[in-house]
């Protein structure tokens, strides 16, 4: 009977941890100019991110660090890896194992508005994220 009962439970957890991955929407942490640093407005919802991929043994984030254009190439390229270096530490320090955490940086290849204006450089200084 205590087996059935850790069985039943074992299966709502999995059950819930499955509607929680698969419910989670990603949203770009942004960073202020020429920074790498996260704001504290950030925090809660990287911590629930870590939540979900330390509720799944097979799942595992990529962590891609973007600029704006301001800066030479080879500068914005360091400075996506610092961002994105944040974020792993951040998540390192929820408990994620280095092995759930994948990093990729573009620098200011991938812009998702232009460079133009300070609404649109400030929407390219970011990191993104996928469950791979």
């Amino acid at each position: 009977r205590e087996k059935q009962m850790e069985d039943i439970i074992a299966k709502y957890e999995a059950e819930i941890q499955e509607l929680e991955r698969s419910n989670f929407v990603f949203q770009p942490i942004y960073f202020d100019h020429d920074k790498a640093e996260i704001k504290p407005e950030f925090y809660s919802y990287l911590s629930k991110m870590a939540r979900v991929v330390n509720g799944h043994s097979d799942l595992r984030i990529k962590i891609t660090g973007h600029t704006d254009s301001d800066g030479s190439d080879i500068y914005n390229v360091d400075l996506s890896s610092r961002r994105a270096k944040a974020i792993q530490d951040f998540f390192l320090k929820c408990g994620l194992e280095s092995f759930k955490l994948v990093m990729d940086f573009k620098g200011e290849k991938m812009p998702v508005d232009n460079n133009e204006t300070s609404e649109g450089k400030q929407k390219n200084r970011r990191v993104d994220f996928e469950f791979i």
